[in-house]
């Protein structure tokens, strides 16, 4: 949990632009995303409304996060990404197809990411879902 309340705290410093030890309610759900969590327009507006202030502390922004933080399945969005690539339903995909998407879609790895990426997982032009799932989520050790 403190690893938590670490990235937390910094997300939250990010928004607090004069250093005041607070952030605008309606930064909340921007501060929320920027912490790889999708809150809905009605749960931002559900939280400041029961907040009920125009400005919140850290320690409110934490119990906030602490009550709507949803652990995120990367497994599970890998292969739902994955499988809109993978018209056919064969389980892989082309070097190229995954190459445009990582370096054009959500968030954007560098060229070099990417090559480190598909030297790993690479298979003369095709890119099969398990070999790319075991090395994004288990990645070797250096």
């Amino acid at each position: 949990m403190a690893e938590n309340t670490e990235k937390w705290r910094s997300a939250f410093l990010l928004f607090d632009r004069d250093g005041d030890g607070e952030i605008q309610m309606d930064q909340v759900g921007t501060v929320m995303r920027s912490l790889n969590q999708n809150p809905t327009q009605e749960e931002v507006r559900n939280i400041t409304e029961a907040i009920g202030t125009d400005t919140i502390t850290f320690e409110v922004f934490e119990t906030i996060m602490q009550e709507n933080s949803k652990e995120v399945d990367a497994e599970a969005e890998l292969r739902e990404a994955f499988d809109v690539f993978d018209k056919d339903g064969t389980g892989n995909i082309s070097t190229a197809e995954l190459r445009a998407v990582l370096t054009t879609m959500g968030e954007k790895l560098f060229q070099e990411e990417v090559d480190g990426v598909l030297k790993l997982v690479d298979n003369d032009g095709i890119v099969k879902l398990e070999d790319l799932l075991q090395t994004l989520l288990n990645p070797p050790k250096k």
